[in-house]
């Protein structure tokens, strides 16, 4: 960390309204800020590099503020979450008291305690719910925003689903719809969708930013053209081989590489085109020392007789498993109960009625409402989406009509597509 950054924590922590208390593995405090020392109601200098014990063992009117570290520091098992009664100077006070393990390669370093004081519980409890929601809702975002601003094809999809998800559940709401969504549950929903992509930051960029069927591997194929170029000079200059045969294999090159380029970048692969890629397969040039190497690899043939979209088999699978790092990212998030069912929505979206979506090819009754919903919006957005390299944006009607389509296959949920289509939801992004 940097002594910009340090200072710009420093700041933070200083300011805020809850207290941070830190304890080394020895049971000395290593920081404070000033709000402890408000909540606390103890010096800067009895905290300051005290032994915690030294200061607050000797207090049995605290025993239940002790007991936290104490079980802490034995290794006893602590709930995060902790409201107690603290005795200070000017009177009892309720603690609403934090504590989670610093940990640097999985060996605890520090023992972080977040104070804060709900002697008026009526209305701090509200506040401080308040205060923990919009905080996770801002890191929520800040990291879906991250995950997006990766690639500059990408940088709007989560934030269009939100706004399309809003304007349906306002629609829902306003109507009076029998599906219509409290307040709790829509925020759940909301946020399952600013979730929905975070497994993304695992996938590679040459990959999820693939604009044609070659991506980066053009570039080198280019580069071996130039060289096999450079090379038949070299020999036709030596006399190895004559002008007419340099001009023939130049004419030659020049017409696979324009074939290469106009297969590359086109969104149909044509009988002929596969016919071309085959030839390719066979041709081989000289290197300087004579081995004979293919024009073409196996891995760049392979890119080039790809039939539908830019991804080989294998990239696609490395693109679909988003949806399976996202559930193991989510996993690791301490959700409320009213919550929980966030990791579920978020990491299911790209699973269809019929059995044919992933990673857990679910079907049915098995694929919850919401997650449906969350479906139809992920798909109607990638489909108008005006920021795809490999594709141009589809008009929300004609996009509408391939959701009708998926509908009727059976892929996604006829009713549910049907009260999207009539909300005008769609139109939020237009």
């Amino acid at each position: 960390m940097n002594e910009q950054d340090k200072l710009i924590q420093n700041s933070i922590f200083r300011d805020i309204s809850e207290g941070i208390l830190i304890l080394g593995p020895d049971g000395r405090i290593r920081y404070f800020n000033q709000a402890t020392v408000d909540i606390l109601e103890k010096t800067g200098a009895e905290l300051t590099d005290n032994l915690f014990g030294n200061l607050f063992f000797d207090d049995e009117k605290n025993d239940e503020f002790n007991q936290i570290i104490l079980d802490a520091v034995g290794g006893q098992p602590i709930p995060h979450y902790n409201l107690i009664q603290y005795e200070a100077p000017s009177g009892t006070k309720t603690i609403y008291v934090m504590s989670s393990f610093l940990k640097n390669e999985g060996r605890k370093i520090a023992l972080l305690l977040i104070l804060n004081d709900m002697t008026d519980l009526a209305s701090m409890k509200k506040r401080y719910i308040d205060k923990l929601i919009a905080l996770m809702d801002s890191l929520i975002e800040a990291l879906s925003v991250a995950i997006d601003e990766r690639s500059p094809y990408s940088a709007n999809h989560t934030k269009n689903m939100v706004k399309l998800g809003e304007d349906f559940l306002d629609w829902l709401d306003r109507t009076g719809h029998e599906w219509s969504f409290d307040e709790q549950k829509r925020h759940a929903f909301l946020i399952s969708i600013w979730l929905h992509d975070v497994g993304k930051l695992s996938v590679p960029l040459e990959v999820m930013d693939k604009a044609t069927r070659l991506g980066s591997r053009a570039e080198k194929i280019e580069e071996r053209f130039r060289r096999m170029h450079l090379l038949d000079r070299i020999s036709m200059l030596e006399g190895r081989i004559t002008r007419e045969e340099f001009e023939s294999r130049e004419e030659q090159r020049n017409a696979w590489s324009g074939a290469i380029n106009r297969i590359n970048n086109s969104s149909f692969l044509s009988d002929d085109d596969l016919a071309l890629i085959e030839e390719l397969s066979r041709q081989r040039y000289t290197e300087e020392d004579g081995t004979e190497l293919p024009v073409l690899t196996r891995d760049e043939l392979t890119c080039l007789a790809i039939k539908r979209g830019t991804l080989t088999d294998e990239e696609r699978a490395i693109m679909q498993s988003h949806v399976s790092v996202t559930a193991r990212i989510l996993d690791k998030i301490d959700f409320p109960d009213d919550y929980l069912v966030v990791r579920e929505w978020a990491s299911s979206h790209h699973e269809l009625l019929n059995g044919k979506g992933y990673p857990q090819h679910r079907s049915g009754d098995e694929i919850s409402k919401e997650i449906r919903l969350l479906t139809i919006l992920d798909v109607y957005e990638a489909l108008t989406a005006k920021d795809r390299p490999y594709k141009k944006p589809i008009p929300p009607e004609r996009a509408l009509r391939i959701l009708h389509d998926m509908a009727d296959e059976g892929s996604l949920d006829k009713d549910i597509l049907g009260l999207f289509e009539k909300s005008g939801a769609w139109k939020a992004i237009i």
